[in-house]
C-alpha cells in the first residue's frame, strides 16, 4: 500500500512538473516568438515528459489548448525570417504516438485495440481527404500552404481520434481526461476576470467584431467554456458533485464568459446543447434537470439583485454605466440575431454560401479540392475568399471534397453515435458522462454550421477528442465487466 501511495505522490509530481516547464516555455514564446532555441527546448521537454506516458501528452493537449489556445495550437517556428508551421500541438501529438508505440511494446500487458466500422469509415474520410490534397496539387489556382493546412485539419488531427481509443483503457483514465477538461474550463475563469477588469478580453483582436460592443473574452476561450457547461450540467443532474451550490454559480460564471463572448451562434448553441442533454434524460432525471434550471434561474437573478443593490448604495454610477454598456451591447448583438438583414458578417456568409454553391456544382460528387479560392461578390464589394473559410465546416467540407466526403464524414459520426450508445448507457458509472459527451458532439456539430471549427485547429481537434471519448467506452465498460466477472 506505502509502495502505491509512493508510486502515485511521483506520478503527480512528475506531472506537475511537466505542467509548469511545457507552459512556461509557452508564455516566452507568446512574449518574444517561437524561435529556433525556445522551439528546441519545447521539444526536449516535451521528450522528458511525453515520451514516458503517452496519457499525459493526451491531458496535455486538452489543457494546453484550452488555456493557451493560438499559443500553443498556431505558433510557428521561425528560423532566418522563413516561418514553418510546425506547432507545439503537433510536437506533443506526435511524441503521444510515439509513447503509445513505445509502450507497447515494453509493456507486457496486452491492449485493447478497436478498429470496428467507425475506424474504417473514419480511414475512407481520410483517404478522399488525402486524394483531394493530392488531385489539388494539379490545379494551378490551389494555394498550397492553404492546402495543406486544410489537409492537417482533416486527415492528421483525426489521429486524435484514435489515440483517445487506443490510450484511454479504464475509467480511471477515463476520468482524469473528463476532470482536464473541466479543471481547464476552471482556469478560463481567470480570462473572464481579466476581460472584465480590462473592459476587453486578452486575443479578442483576432475576432473583431461586425455590431457595436467588445468581447470581454475571445471566441474560442467561450466555445471551451459551451462544452465545459454541458458536461458539468450532465454531471451536476446525476448529483455527481459535492457542493451544488458551488457548481450551480461557477456554470453562472461561465455562461457570463459565452454570454459576453458576444458570440451569437454560441448563444444559440447552449440552449441546444442542454435540451440535448434534457431528452437523453429518463423521466425522474428530468424532473431533476427542471428542478436545476429553477434553482440556477433563482441564483442568476439574486445575483443581478445583489449587483443593482451594490451599485446603488455605493454610488458606483461608472461601474453601473459599464454594465449598463454591456447589456445593452449584449442586446444589440442579440437583435442582430433576427435583423439579418442589416448585419454585415451575415451577408457576408450568404454571399460567400451562394458563390461556393456556384463552384461546387462543377463537381458536385469530388468536389472543387482544397486550398481553392471562391469569388464572392456582394453589392459593389468584390473579393476573394478561400473555401475553408466558408464559416460553416459542413458546406466546406462538401464543396472541397464532394458528396463523396461529406458523406464519408456524415457516416463517420452516425456510426460512432450507433456502435457506442448502448454501451455507453448500460454503465450507471459512466452515464452521466457520456450524456454530457454527446451533448458535446452534436453541439460541436450544431456550431459548425456558423464558424470554419472543423478548419481550424484549435476548435477542431475538440470534435476528434470527443467522438474519442465516446467510443473508448466500448472498452473501458467491456473491460470493466470482464475484471468483474472473473473476480
Amino acid at each position: 500500500m506505502e509502495h502505491i501511495k509512493a508510486s502515485s505522490a511521483i506520478n503527480q509530481f512528475y506531472s506537475i512538473a511537466a505542467y509548469v516547464y511545457l507552459a512556461a516555455i509557452i508564455v516566452v514564446a507568446m512574449f518574444l516568438g517561437m524561435s529556433p532555441l525556445i522551439f528546441l527546448a519545447f521539444v526536449l521537454m516535451a521528450i522528458i515528459f511525453i515520451l514516458p506516458s503517452s496519457f499525459l501528452g493526451l491531458t496535455i493537449i486538452v489543457s494546453f489548448t484550452m488555456i493557451f489556445e493560438r499559443f500553443f495550437t498556431l505558433q510557428s517556428l521561425v528560423l532566418n525570417q522563413d516561418i514553418y508551421k510546425i506547432y507545439p500541438l503537433d510536437i506533443i501529438i506526435g511524441l503521444a504516438v510515439i509513447a503509445w508505440l513505445i509502450s507497447l511494446r515494453i509493456n507486457k500487458k496486452p491492449f485493447k485495440i478497436l478498429f470496428d466500422w467507425p475506424e474504417r469509415i473514419l480511414l475512407i474520410f481520410i483517404i478522399i481527404t488525402c486524394a483531394s490534397f493530392f488531385r489539388s496539387l494539379a490545379n494551378i489556382n490551389t494555394e498550397l500552404a492553404v492546402a495543406f493546412s486544410t489537409f492537417k485539419n482533416y486527415a492528421l488531427y483525426p489521429i486524435l481520434y484514435f489515440l483517445v481509443i487506443f490510450i484511454v483503457q479504464n475509467k480511471e483514465q477515463f476520468k482524469k481526461l473528463i476532470n482536464t477538461i473541466l479543471l481547464s474550463g476552471l482556469a478560463i475563469i481567470t480570462f473572464i476576470v481579466i476581460g472584465a477588469i480590462r473592459g476587453q478580453g486578452l486575443w479578442t483582436e483576432f475576432t473583431p467584431l461586425s455590431t457595436t460592443g467588445v468581447r470581454l473574452l475571445a471566441s474560442t476561450h467561450a466555445f471551451y467554456l459551451l462544452l465545459v457547461i454541458l458536461i458539468a450540467t450532465s454531471l451536476v443532474i446525476f448529483d455527481r458533485f459535492w457542493n451544488k451550490g458551488v457548481i450551480f454559480l461557477i456554470i453562472w460564471v461561465w455562461i457570463i464568459g459565452i454570454m459576453t463572448s458576444m458570440m451569437r451562434h454560441l448563444w444559440l448553441a447552449l440552449p441546444f446543447g442542454l435540451m440535448i442533454i434534457f431528452l437523453l434524460l429518463k423521466k425522474n432525471n428530468q424532473k431533476k434537470a427542471l428542478v436545476f434550471a429553477g434553482k440556477n434561474i433563482l441564483i442568476a437573478l439574486s445575483i443581478i439583485a445583489i449587483i443593482i443593490m451594490a451599485v446603488v448604495i455605493f454610488n458606483q454610477q461608472d461601474n453601473f454605466d459599464n454594465i449598463s454598456g454591456n447589456i445593452k451591447n449584449i442586446e444589440t448583438r442579440f437583435i442582430s440575431i433576427l435583423e439579418t438583414g442589416q448585419d454585415t458578417s451575415v451577408n457576408w456568409r450568404i454571399g460567400l454560401w451562394q458563390s461556393a454553391k456556384k463552384s461546387w456544382q462543377a463537381s458536385p460528387i469530388f468536389g472543387i479540392g482544397l486550398g481553392r479560392n471562391i469569388s464572392l461578390e456582394v453589392g459593389d464589394w468584390r473579393a476573394y475568399e478561400e473555401v475553408r473559410n466558408l464559416h460553416n465546416s459542413l458546406l466546406a467540407i462538401t464543396i472541397q471534397m464532394g458528396i463523396l466526403g461529406i458523406t464519408a464524414f456524415g457516416l463517420f459520426i452516425l456510426s460512432v453515435l450507433a456502435k457506442s450508445w448502448k454501451v455507453a448507457m448500460s454503465d450507471p458509472e459512466l452515464k452521466p458522462y457520456f450524456i454530457g459527451i454527446i451533448a458535446c458532439i452534436l453541439t460541436i456539430l450544431f456550431c459548425s454550421l456558423f464558424q470554419p471549427y472543423l478548419e481550424t485547429n484549435l476548435t477542431g481537434i475538440f470534435l476528434w477528442l470527443m467522438l474519442g471519448i465516446l467510443r473508448t467506452s466500448a472498452i473501458i465498460i467491456n473491460q470493466h465487466v470482464k475484471n468483474t466477472t472473473s473476480q
